[in-house]
C-alpha cells in the first residue's frame, strides 16, 4: 500500500503510522502538515485526510483527488465527529474519528480487505466474438443502444450484444444502479450530483429526466452511508 496521511496533529499521525506499518506489510507513507500541490501529482492507494486543515478545504482536497485518481481510496479523520455527515456527500471510503480511534482504525482494515475480495469481481461480455472479462470496478456506466450495450472504463469502451437487463442481473448490485432502461451507472464513480445531471469522473454527464433526481438521490445517500461504515 502507498498511503499519505496530511493532518497538522503530529501526535495523531505518529499513531496512526504506527497502527499502518502494523497492519500492512511494505506499506509506503508520506506525511504532511498541511495540504500541498505536490500531493496532487502522486498516485496513491489511501489518503487519509484530516477535516479540520486550516485551509478548511479539506473536502474540496478530496473531491479533487478522488477526480484525478479514481481508485484512490479516501479516509477522513477528525476530532468532531459530526464531520462524518457531511463526508456522506464525498467519495469518502471511510472516516476514523479520533475519540474512538481503535474501533474505527479495526473496522476500516475489515472494510479495506473486504473491498481487495469485491475488486477483483469480474464480468465476461463477448465482444467480436471473444470472451473478455472486466474487472467491475473498472466500469464507469454501462449505456444501450438498440440492441447493443456499450462499456465504458476509464481506458476504453467496449460494445457486446447483449440487453442492459441481462447486465444488470450480472452486477454487483452493492455500487452499480440501474439509473433507467438505457443506463447503469457505477456509484462509486460518481464525482457530484449537480441540479441537472450527474457528474461522474472523466467530466462524464449523465441528466436527470423528471422524477429521477429524488430517486438517486436516494440511493445514492443509502450507497454513502453504507460505503462509509460497512464497505
Amino acid at each position: 500500500m502507498k498511503a499519505v496521511i496530511i493532518d497538522d496533529d503530529t501526535e495523531f499521525t505518529k499513531q496512526l503510522k504506527t497502527y499502518l506499518n502494523q497492519t500492512f506489510q511494505d506499506i509506503q507513507m508520506d506525511t504532511y502538515i498541511s495540504f500541498c500541490n505536490d500531493i496532487y501529482t502522486k498516485e496513491y492507494d489511501c489518503v487519509f485526510l484530516d477535516v479540520m486543515l486550516k485551509e478548511g478545504e479539506s473536502f474540496e482536497y478530496g473531491m479533487n483527488i478522488s477526480k484525478l485518481y479514481p481508485h484512490t481510496i479516501i479516509v477522513y479523520i477528525s476530532s468532531v465527529d459530526h464531520f462524518v455527515y457531511e463526508s456522506y456527500q464525498q467519495n469518502t471510503f471511510f472516516f476514523i474519528r479520533k475519540s474512538h480511534f481503535n474501533e474505527d482504525y479495526q473496522n476500516f482494515v475489515k472494510k479495506y480487505q473486504k473491498m481487495h475480495l469485491r475488486i477483483q469481481e469480474e464480468i465476461s461480455f463477448i465482444i467480436k466474438g471473444v470472451h473478455i472479462h472486466i474487472k467491475q470496478q473498472d466500469i464507469i456506466y454501462v449505456e444501450s443502444l438498440r440492441n447493443q450495450i456499450i462499456i465504458h472504463t476509464p481506458i476504453q469502451t467496449y460494445t457486446s450484444y447483449q440487453t442492459l437487463k441481462q447486465t444488470y442481473q450480472e452486477l454487483n448490485h452493492h455500487n452499480f444502479y440501474k439509473f433507467n432502461n438505457h443506463i447503469i451507472i457505477n456509484l462509486d464513480y460518481v464525482v457530484s450530483i449537480q441540479k441537472q445531471h450527474i457528474e461522474l469522473i472523466k467530466q462524464i454527464c449523465i441528466p436527470f429526466t423528471r422524477g429521477s433526481k429524488k430517486t438517486f438521490m436516494q440511493r445514492y445517500m443509502h450507497y454513502r452511508s453504507q460505503r462509509i461504515w460497512n464497505g
